[in-house]
């Protein structure tokens, strides 16, 4: 059976260990970004998406009358570039800059 010594002298550098070890794997710095931005999380299989086709129902069948509330235009292809650097993850473009700068006059 181990037992752990309440000596802080051989606790600290454990604990120490432990905290920057943690701190370093949960920190979400630009290391890991390089690392866990290259996989794949399907973010990106929308693109591949085909539009179904209706349901049919038995011809007996009385339903309802249907109007979509949104439907769905034809847009054509997508131009805007929504990858990351590896192609794998959807990447938010980056915002606009909507107020002017000026300059203050002295």
């Amino acid at each position: 059976m181990m037992t752990v010594s309440s000596n802080p002298a051989k606790i600290f550098p454990m604990l120490m260990t432990v905290v920057l070890g943690s701190t370093l794997v949960l920190s979400g710095c630009q290391a890991t970004k390089g690392l866990f931005g290259k996989r794949d999380n399907g973010s990106l299989e929308y693109q591949q998406s085909k539009k179904l086709a209706p349901l049919e129902l038995p011809a007996a069948q009385e339903t309802a009358p249907f109007v979509p509330l949104y439907p769905t235009p034809n847009a054509g292809a997508n131009t805007l570039k929504l990858e990351n650097e590896s192609g794998k993850q959807y990447q938010l473009p980056k915002p606009q800059r909507t107020v002017a700068v000026t300059q203050a006059s002295e």
